[in-house]
């Protein structure tokens, strides 16, 4: 079914627009790291224009799993309220991928911070801030191999830990909490994924929810596909990187669409004519297994409103401050064009060990 799906989904974006048409010649903004009066604010590309708009959910209209025994009977419910709460979306083009991208922000210009003062009410072992990127290329996909890099845009969520979450964080009561905890403590301990094969490293879930999709007139295939997968869970690894700050004060989490299975990303590159007329819901979570784990409660949730990619900023970084991208055996480098055995990524997970998923994964590992 899967793979007369992929022989069916046209071959290029049916707009005709592509990266080129809408940036063409022009010169990025160059990212720093240096003084905060340099660094881009978050929400500052200003994607909430010419009809697009997103919103902050409390994640409660995301289902979750629950106990007990949910391998066995697969009990879910709607989640409590995210512990973190979305304050800005910022929509980024680049012709490279820009990993750990909150190293470019002011994470300390936000509202909420002038709210409280810029005193520290942090709990901390939690970073106050939080960031999802979802890496998306612009390029069309190749069915037996990924480019692994070019051109693409960022999509990047803007999280901050709420009231009511850093109260439950800081009791640690919840299996939820509990779950969260051990997954920081993990990063910190095996210094980063690519020196540990611990299995948290495995447990970050992505819900994406496209909620309009009677009204976009979609094709067979696509209705197909949105019937089947439309608001199911997925494990986001093994593309997905985690940069935690040495502060701790925030935590970064990209997921690298470059790197997907070929059926994902030519149905991302498919949809892009849609892109620009969808509303989304897009959730984060850490899966919950043992029941001691139990309930799951999102992470952090947003909706996100008709994106153009026309309302990017372009940006670019500054090659003193560009970090080694990361690659795998089946990427063919943007240099050499030539297929190669890369050294052990300095940034990434481990391959998931066998049977690591569940039903919830599955569209992640079809192909």
């Amino acid at each position: 079914m899967i793979s007369k799906l992929i022989s069916m989904l046209p071959d290029s974006d049916p707009s005709g627009d592509d990266f080129e048409s809408f940036f063409g010649d022009a010169e990025p903004l160059l990212l720093t790291k240096k003084g905060t009066l340099n660094k881009l604010k978050p929400g500052q590309s200003k994607p909430d224009r010419d009809g697009s708009d997103w919103k902050g959910l409390d994640g409660t209209t995301f289902v979750t799993r629950i106990g007990p025994d949910y391998a066995r009977n697969k009990t879910k419910k709607p989640s409590k309220q995210a512990f973190y709460s979305c304050e800005a979306v910022d929509f980024l083009a680049s012709r490279r991928k820009i990993p750990n991208i909150g190293r470019y922000f002011d994470l300390g210009s936000t509202a909420e911070k002038k709210k409280t003062g810029g005193k520290n009410q942090s709990c901390k072992a939690v970073p106050e801030v939080f960031l999802i990127q979802f890496q998306i290329p612009d390029y069309a996909p190749a069915i037996m191999t990924s480019q692994g890099d070019g051109e693409g845009y960022n999509l990047i969520f803007h999280y901050r830990l709420t009231d009511k979450g850093r109260k439950e964080l800081k009791e640690a009561k919840s299996g939820a909490a509990k779950l969260f905890i051990r997954f920081l403590q993990a990063i910190r301990a095996g210094g980063g994924p690519q020196n540990s094969d611990h299995s948290l490293y495995l447990r970050p879930k992505a819900i994406m929810r496209l909620m309009n999709h009677e009204e976009l007139g979609l094709g067979f295939v696509h209705r197909k596909i949105c019937e089947t997968f439309n608001a199911k869970p997925f494990l986001t690894r093994p593309e997905h990187t985690f940069h935690l700050a040495p502060d701790n004060s925030y935590l970064e989490i990209d997921i690298d669409v470059h790197l997907f299975k070929y059926f994902q990303r030519r149905c991302v590159h498919s949809f892009r004519g849609n892109f620009n007329k969808s509303i989304i819901d897009v959730g984060i979570t850490i899966e919950s297994q043992d029941d001691d784990e139990m309930p799951e409660q999102m992470l952090g949730a947003c909706t996100i409103s008709k994106f153009s990619h026309k309302n990017c900023l372009l940006v670019a970084e500054n090659e003193e401050t560009a970090l080694p991208l990361v690659t795998h055996n089946s990427i063919l480098s943007t240099e050499s064009k030539e297929p190669s055995t890369p050294p052990a990524p300095t940034m990434g997970p481990p391959p998931p060990p066998p049977n690591a998923g569940d039903e919830e994964g599955t569209w992640h590992g079809m192909w």
